[in-house]
């Protein structure tokens, strides 16, 4: 193969890549012999809703799908000074197509990190919503249709504490009974 065609391959990949995914922004780079394009899997993401990240893997020459990158590679999620390490799965009938499954909390910027090795290839590559390659979890507030009204839910938070304070009356009539 010759030299000059190694970027050009490697550029239709990252193109097929980023065109053939179902969301609507993912960051690619390369990482060694791979590139890997990595984002949420539904964008915009949204706090409280079901979501997660996704990775594509593929060889850097070939264009080929990498399998089994779940077993040699892991992932954190970071949102200020907490993380938590999610479990990497592959998709089903979609090689080099990885998933990890998370709901979101807080609106904001979330960093992930994906450490480990792909064949010889040690990768070590943070990816981060606050470059705007992928995006920033958005309040749900803005999608919720018609708004709230704020007296509903004070009203049911006024009826659940009398029912918290009704309960705590029985359970102390209970404990003077015994």
């Amino acid at each position: 193969m010759h030299a000059c065609s190694r970027p050009v391959i490697a550029v239709i990949v990252l193109l097929f890549a980023l065109i053939s995914s179902p969301a609507m922004a993912h960051e690619g780079r390369e990482a060694g012999d791979y590139v890997l394009v990595f984002g949420w899997r539904v964008e915009p993401a949204y706090v409280g809703v079901y979501n997660g990240p996704e990775i594509r893997i593929t060889h850097h020459d070939t264009g080929e799908a990498v399998e089994g990158a779940e077993a040699t590679l892991q992932l954190e999620v970071r949102f200020g000074d907490q993380s938590r390490r999610l479990r990497l799965r592959p998709v089903f009938g979609e090689p080099g197509h990885y998933t990890a499954d998370l709901i979101p909390t807080r609106p904001g910027d979330y960093t992930f990190v994906l450490t480990g090795t792909l064949g010889e290839t040690n990768i070590e590559e943070t990816f981060t919503s606050a470059d705007g390659q992928f995006s920033t979890v958005e309040p749900q507030s803005d999608l919720l249709f018609p708004e709230l009204p704020s007296a509903d839910i004070e009203s049911r938070l006024s009826a659940l504490e009398a029912q918290i304070q009704s309960l705590l009356a029985e359970l102390e009539a209970l404990r003077g009974e015994g």
